[in-house]
């Protein structure tokens, strides 16, 4: 398995933190998979990037962003259809295989970035949409063993994740047969409803809150365009976190420090950030 010390890994994420660098290790089959979460027991996994804020990171980090398998699809019946779909596949792509094959069932995942990992990790999914309407089991890799299980999701959450670190090598999605053209219309729809965001960003900064919503409450704060260095929140949403071109780590975590203590001043609401940031 090629190993990179002290590798600059900002171009991998896709708000280019400045002064983002780690140990980074490229994967070719799965036994490197298999290797290395035998010899590693504390580590992170970069993938698409989309909502990674990274600094000086100290663990080693899986770059899962290249292909180690391949997707296989099979009939269930004549409605539905069983598909194996590896992990570093970009959401993009995924679309893609979707509206060729006429499957649907992920037209959610038009306009968000990154991949397939990242977002069955992260439920990434708009409002009235989860993967628990198409996952059926999520393989992974543990301690040296690849198992399955069966996921549970709640907002932005997979709940029922195995404990300690784990690498997501795939997952089986249930689609339903339909034509190309109805599912690129559904993809049209969902990316006619997403935020158009300028720039290099990571997303929502923040989650929304059990009762209300994260960016009404920072634009109530004053905190929309707030920047800090090159981090700033969006003039166009207070929750979409940007890079202006030369942010770096302490900018983002400054300003996050910053956005969370406003609202809570005025709210009585800790917000708790989507963006994952990497501080060791």
């Amino acid at each position: 398995m090629k190993f990179k010390k002290r590798a600059d890994i900002s171009e991998l994420l896709t708000i280019k933190v400045k002064d983002a660098v780690c140990d980074l290790y490229f994967p070719e089959i799965i036994d490197d998979l298999v290797r290395f979460t035998t010899e590693f027991d504390d580590y992170r996994i970069l993938s698409g990037g989309s909502n990674i804020i990274a600094g000086d990171v100290k663990k080693p980090v899986l770059y899962m962003g290249k292909a180690i398998s391949t997707s296989d699809t099979d009939d269930v019946d004549e409605y539905l259809v069983k598909t194996f779909m590896p992990s570093w596949v970009s959401n993009a792509a995924l679309l893609d295989y979707s509206i060729k094959n006429g499957l649907s069932g992920v037209e959610f995942l038009a306009g968000i970035p990154g991949n397939l990992g990242g977002a069955l990790y992260g439920n990434a999914a708009p409002a009235g949409s989860s993967w628990d309407d198409v996952v059926g089991v999520i393989y992974v890799i543990q301690n040296g063993k690849v198992f399955p299980f069966i996921p549970k999701y709640s907002y932005r959450s997979l709940d029922n994740k195995p404990e300690g670190c784990f690498v997501i090598y795939g997952a089986e999605l249930i689609l339903t047969k339909d034509t190309s053209e109805n599912v690129r219309a559904r993809i049209l729809e969902f990316l006619s409803k997403r935020i158009k965001i300028k720039g290099h960003s990571a997303g929502s900064l923040f989650k929304n809150p059990k009762d209300g919503k994260a960016g009404y409450m920072l634009d109530q704060c004053g905190m929309k365009g707030f920047s800090v260095g090159g981090a700033k929140l969006s003039d166009n949403h207070a929750n979409i976190i940007i890079n202006t071109g030369e942010g770096t780590f302490d900018d983002f975590c400054r300003l996050k420090d910053i956005a969370i203590e406003r609202v809570r001043e005025k709210f009585g609401v800790t917000l708790v950030p989507e963006v994952q940031f990497w501080y060791d």
